[in-house]
């Protein structure tokens, strides 16, 4: 599944590629839904013009000239992809989107093989809506130790369910809160009611350096290869993970442990993370 590395490595692809483009058509097939519906959507897309191109946690978020936002979950297996020619389908494909800018035409791909990925075109009033369902964004500079821990006391929980709650912290996915525990020395079990000042904010900054070395590294992609970016291009992170997938521990040469925290999968050390 897409997490913050990827979303943000997307969104910025876009930016460069896409900001200021006009929506010429949009086609939709005839399988897949949209929200609030295809013809509404369709309608309301007709000869857009992009303003802006951000992110909300994991969702792409395209603001356009008429106060609409056109909105994109990735959730397990979707992708966004850009090409110059819209000749041959891609696998998956469930929706295309032709933009011009300076007399050149693109076209906006989304695919997804399962299809729990969303598309939707969403009112000023319900962008808003999206936004307040999440927390502060992981990477940003909108949250401080004090009321991450805060944030953390009130959930009656073990520290991997709390980060992967995007009401906390908005972005972090399975793969980085691994490696960010790992990081900062920090059983995944642990619960949130015995947290410091001082260990939250060694996991903070260790949840930050993560995920920017995700992005650095234009994201992860695991050997199912549900993740490229918007040129078809695969990350790199993934040659770079610290505990996620690993047998033995990097440190200190530990068996890893694999178990099931609410059904996702978590590594740890057991002798670096007690």
């Amino acid at each position: 599944m897409p997490e913050l590395p990827e979303v943000h490595t997307i969104v910025a692809d876009l930016k460069k590629q896409l900001e200021k483009s006009r929506i010429i058509d949009v086609t939709i097939e005839n399988s897949y839904k949209t929200y609030p519906g295809n013809a509404a959507f369709i309608e309301g897309l007709k000869n857009a013009v992009i303003e802006k191109i951000g992110r909300v946690g994991k969702n792409i978020v395209i603001k356009i000239h008429t106060g609409s936002y056109l909105t994109f979950h990735l959730a397990m297996t979707g992708r966004i992809l850009l090409r110059t020619s819209n000749t041959t389908k891609d696998p998956w494909q469930r929706l295309e989107i032709a933009l011009v800018r300076d007399r050149k035409t693109h076209y906006l791909r989304f695919c997804d093989m399962r299809m729990f990925g969303k598309a939707s075109l969403l009112t000023g009033r319900e962008a808003k809506a999206l936004r307040e369902k999440y927390g502060p964004d992981a990477v940003g500079d909108e949250i401080s130790a004090d009321e991450f821990l805060h944030s953390l006391k009130k959930k009656r929980t073990n520290i991997k369910n709390a980060l992967l709650d995007q009401s906390i912290l908005a972005g972090v996915g399975n793969i980085y809160a691994n490696d960010a525990l790992w990081l900062a020395k920090i059983h995944p079990a642990t619960k949130t009611a015995v947290f410091t000042y001082k260990k939250v904010q060694t996991l903070l900054k260790c949840i930050q350096a993560i995920l920017k070395e995700g992005i650095l590294h234009r994201g992860s992609t695991l050997p199912d290869e549900a993740y490229v970016d918007i040129f078809g291009q695969p990350g790199k992170h993934q040659n770079y993970f610290r505990i996620y997938g690993k047998n033995n521990c990097p440190e200190c040469k530990t068996k890893v442990v694999f178990t099931k925290i609410n059904g996702r999968g978590t590594y740890f050390c057991p002798n670096c993370q007690k």
